[in-house]
């Protein structure tokens, strides 16, 4: 059975210093390890970790190692992204400053993977993630751009030996299609010694250069099998930036395809920004969005029966027991001493009025996403043991790759990859 592993991404949005200033999250420490154990222990098949980022969260890395350390993994991302947008990029100092910190404070470590992708400047942000547009898929630099990966792969784990860490690194699968998927990975994996391979300890696949739709996660994630790269990798999954149970699907639906897979990790930022969002993911993974005081036209009571009062009841209920080691007694006491929603609360945002809704509003930050996270868990579940509640749309009868490219893959319209070529003029 294929072990599924929920890694949490960028959980510090709206949390103010909770995971930033250990003297703040100390008090919470015991409770907070309780509840971390409690759902990496709570299916046998599935564990929970946690991700942040060595360039924008190293305080937050280093927290989360020395007091909140029950996770079944810490992972370390780079920044690469956000660096390589910076004016003064990514310098060899800089890269080794991430790798020290990735060495001290992780189990495991992202790379700095040079991707083979064109801007056209169009696209910053947020959006460079998340959107396909201004950018295309430049096949012409896989080789090229597979090279220098391999070279920072290298020097991450000289700084890693140096230092004698045990953090293993997971090696990023780029392209568009199963050549250049091969030609990418395979690259890396041919300019490695073997005693450098025994740093890594599987493969991450990134849709950067394909787009992050249905089909395209799909044809990635049916490809690996091919992969001609060591089973120690390929075993070992890591899906970048999946918070959805769909993009999950070949792995409940078609166990034997996939029976040399040992685990699938998968990270999310969509359950961690919960809290920032005001949203929150019940037992049946029904969406419940709260409106902010501060914009919205609908009456507190409205507000309180439909939207407050099933998120607070259902958190409360699922952790009392924490809540209860801090003196807060119901749900209402929540919603009245620790949140913006408040009717003493005048400036529309969080503010506590005694020790107790101090306290009440740094347990919320945490509770609100981790019980998100164990509801999406529960639906793991569900689908690892019951894979017909999933309309499959046909993947489950797919038993090779070729299979998957010419018989799946065509009946599913067009697809939206990143173009090869720029539309129109281009400076």
């Amino acid at each position: 059975m294929i072990n599924f592993e929920y890694v949490i991404s960028g959980m510090t949005m709206g949390t103010s210093n909770l995971y930033y200033d250990q003297s703040v999250l100390e008090p919470y420490v015991e409770v907070l390890n309780n509840k971390i154990t409690h759902m990496d222990n709570k299916y046998d098949n599935q564990n929970i970790s946690m991700l942040f980022n060595s360039h924008t969260e190293p305080s937050h890395g280093e927290a989360m190692h020395d007091l909140l350390n029950h996770w079944h993994n810490l992972y370390a991302d780079s920044g690469g992204l956000q660096l390589s947008r910076t004016k003064k990029g990514l310098t060899p100092e800089i890269k080794d400053k991430i790798y020290k910190h990735q060495a001290k404070y992780s189990d495991i470590a992202m790379i700095f993977d040079d991707i083979p992708v064109e801007f056209d400047g169009s696209n910053s942000g947020w959006s460079m993630k998340t959107s396909t547009f201004g950018r295309r898929f430049a096949r012409d630099l896989i080789g090229k751009t597979a090279r220098s990966t391999l070279a920072n792969v290298k020097r991450q784990i000289e700084v890693f030996n140096a230092l004698e860490s045990d953090t293993k690194i997971t090696l990023i699968v780029q392209g568009q299609d199963i050549e250049s998927y091969r030609e990418y990975i395979e690259t890396i994996v041919e300019g490695l010694t073997e005693e450098e391979l025994k740093r890594c300890c599987g493969i991450s696949l990134s849709s950067a250069c394909s787009g992050a739709s249905l089909d395209n996660r799909m044809e990635m994630i049916y490809a690996v099998k091919d992969l001609e790269i060591p089973m120690s990798l390929k075993e070992n999954i890591h899906l970048l930036g999946v918070g959805s149970h769909k993009m999950m699907m070949p792995f409940f639906i078609s166990p034997e395809y996939f029976s040399f897979v040992k685990t699938v990790s998968y990270d999310s930022s969509t359950h961690a920004n919960s809290w920032f969002f005001s949203r929150y993911r019940d037992e049946n993974w029904v969406n419940i969005d709260i409106e902010s005081p501060a914009t919205t036209n609908k009456d507190h009571d409205w507000i309180y029966r439909n939207q407050l009062v099933p998120v607070f009841s259902d958190l409360y209920q699922k952790n009392k027991e924490a809540f209860d080691a801090f003196d807060i007694p119901n749900y209402d006491f929540l919603i009245d001493e620790c949140t913006k929603w408040s009717l003493r609360n005048k400036e529309k945002k969080i503010k506590w009025h005694s020790d107790q809704g101090y306290h009440g509003s740094h347990l919320l930050a945490f509770f609100n996403v981790m019980q998100t996270v164990e509801h999406y868990m529960g639906f793991v579940d569900k689908y690892t043991n019951n894979p017909s509640l999933l309309n499959d749309r046909g993947l489950s009868k797919i038993t090779d790759y070729g299979q998957f490219v010419n018989e799946w893959l065509p009946l599913q319209g067009s697809q939206d990859k990143l173009p090869e070529q720029w539309g129109g003029s281009v400076n």
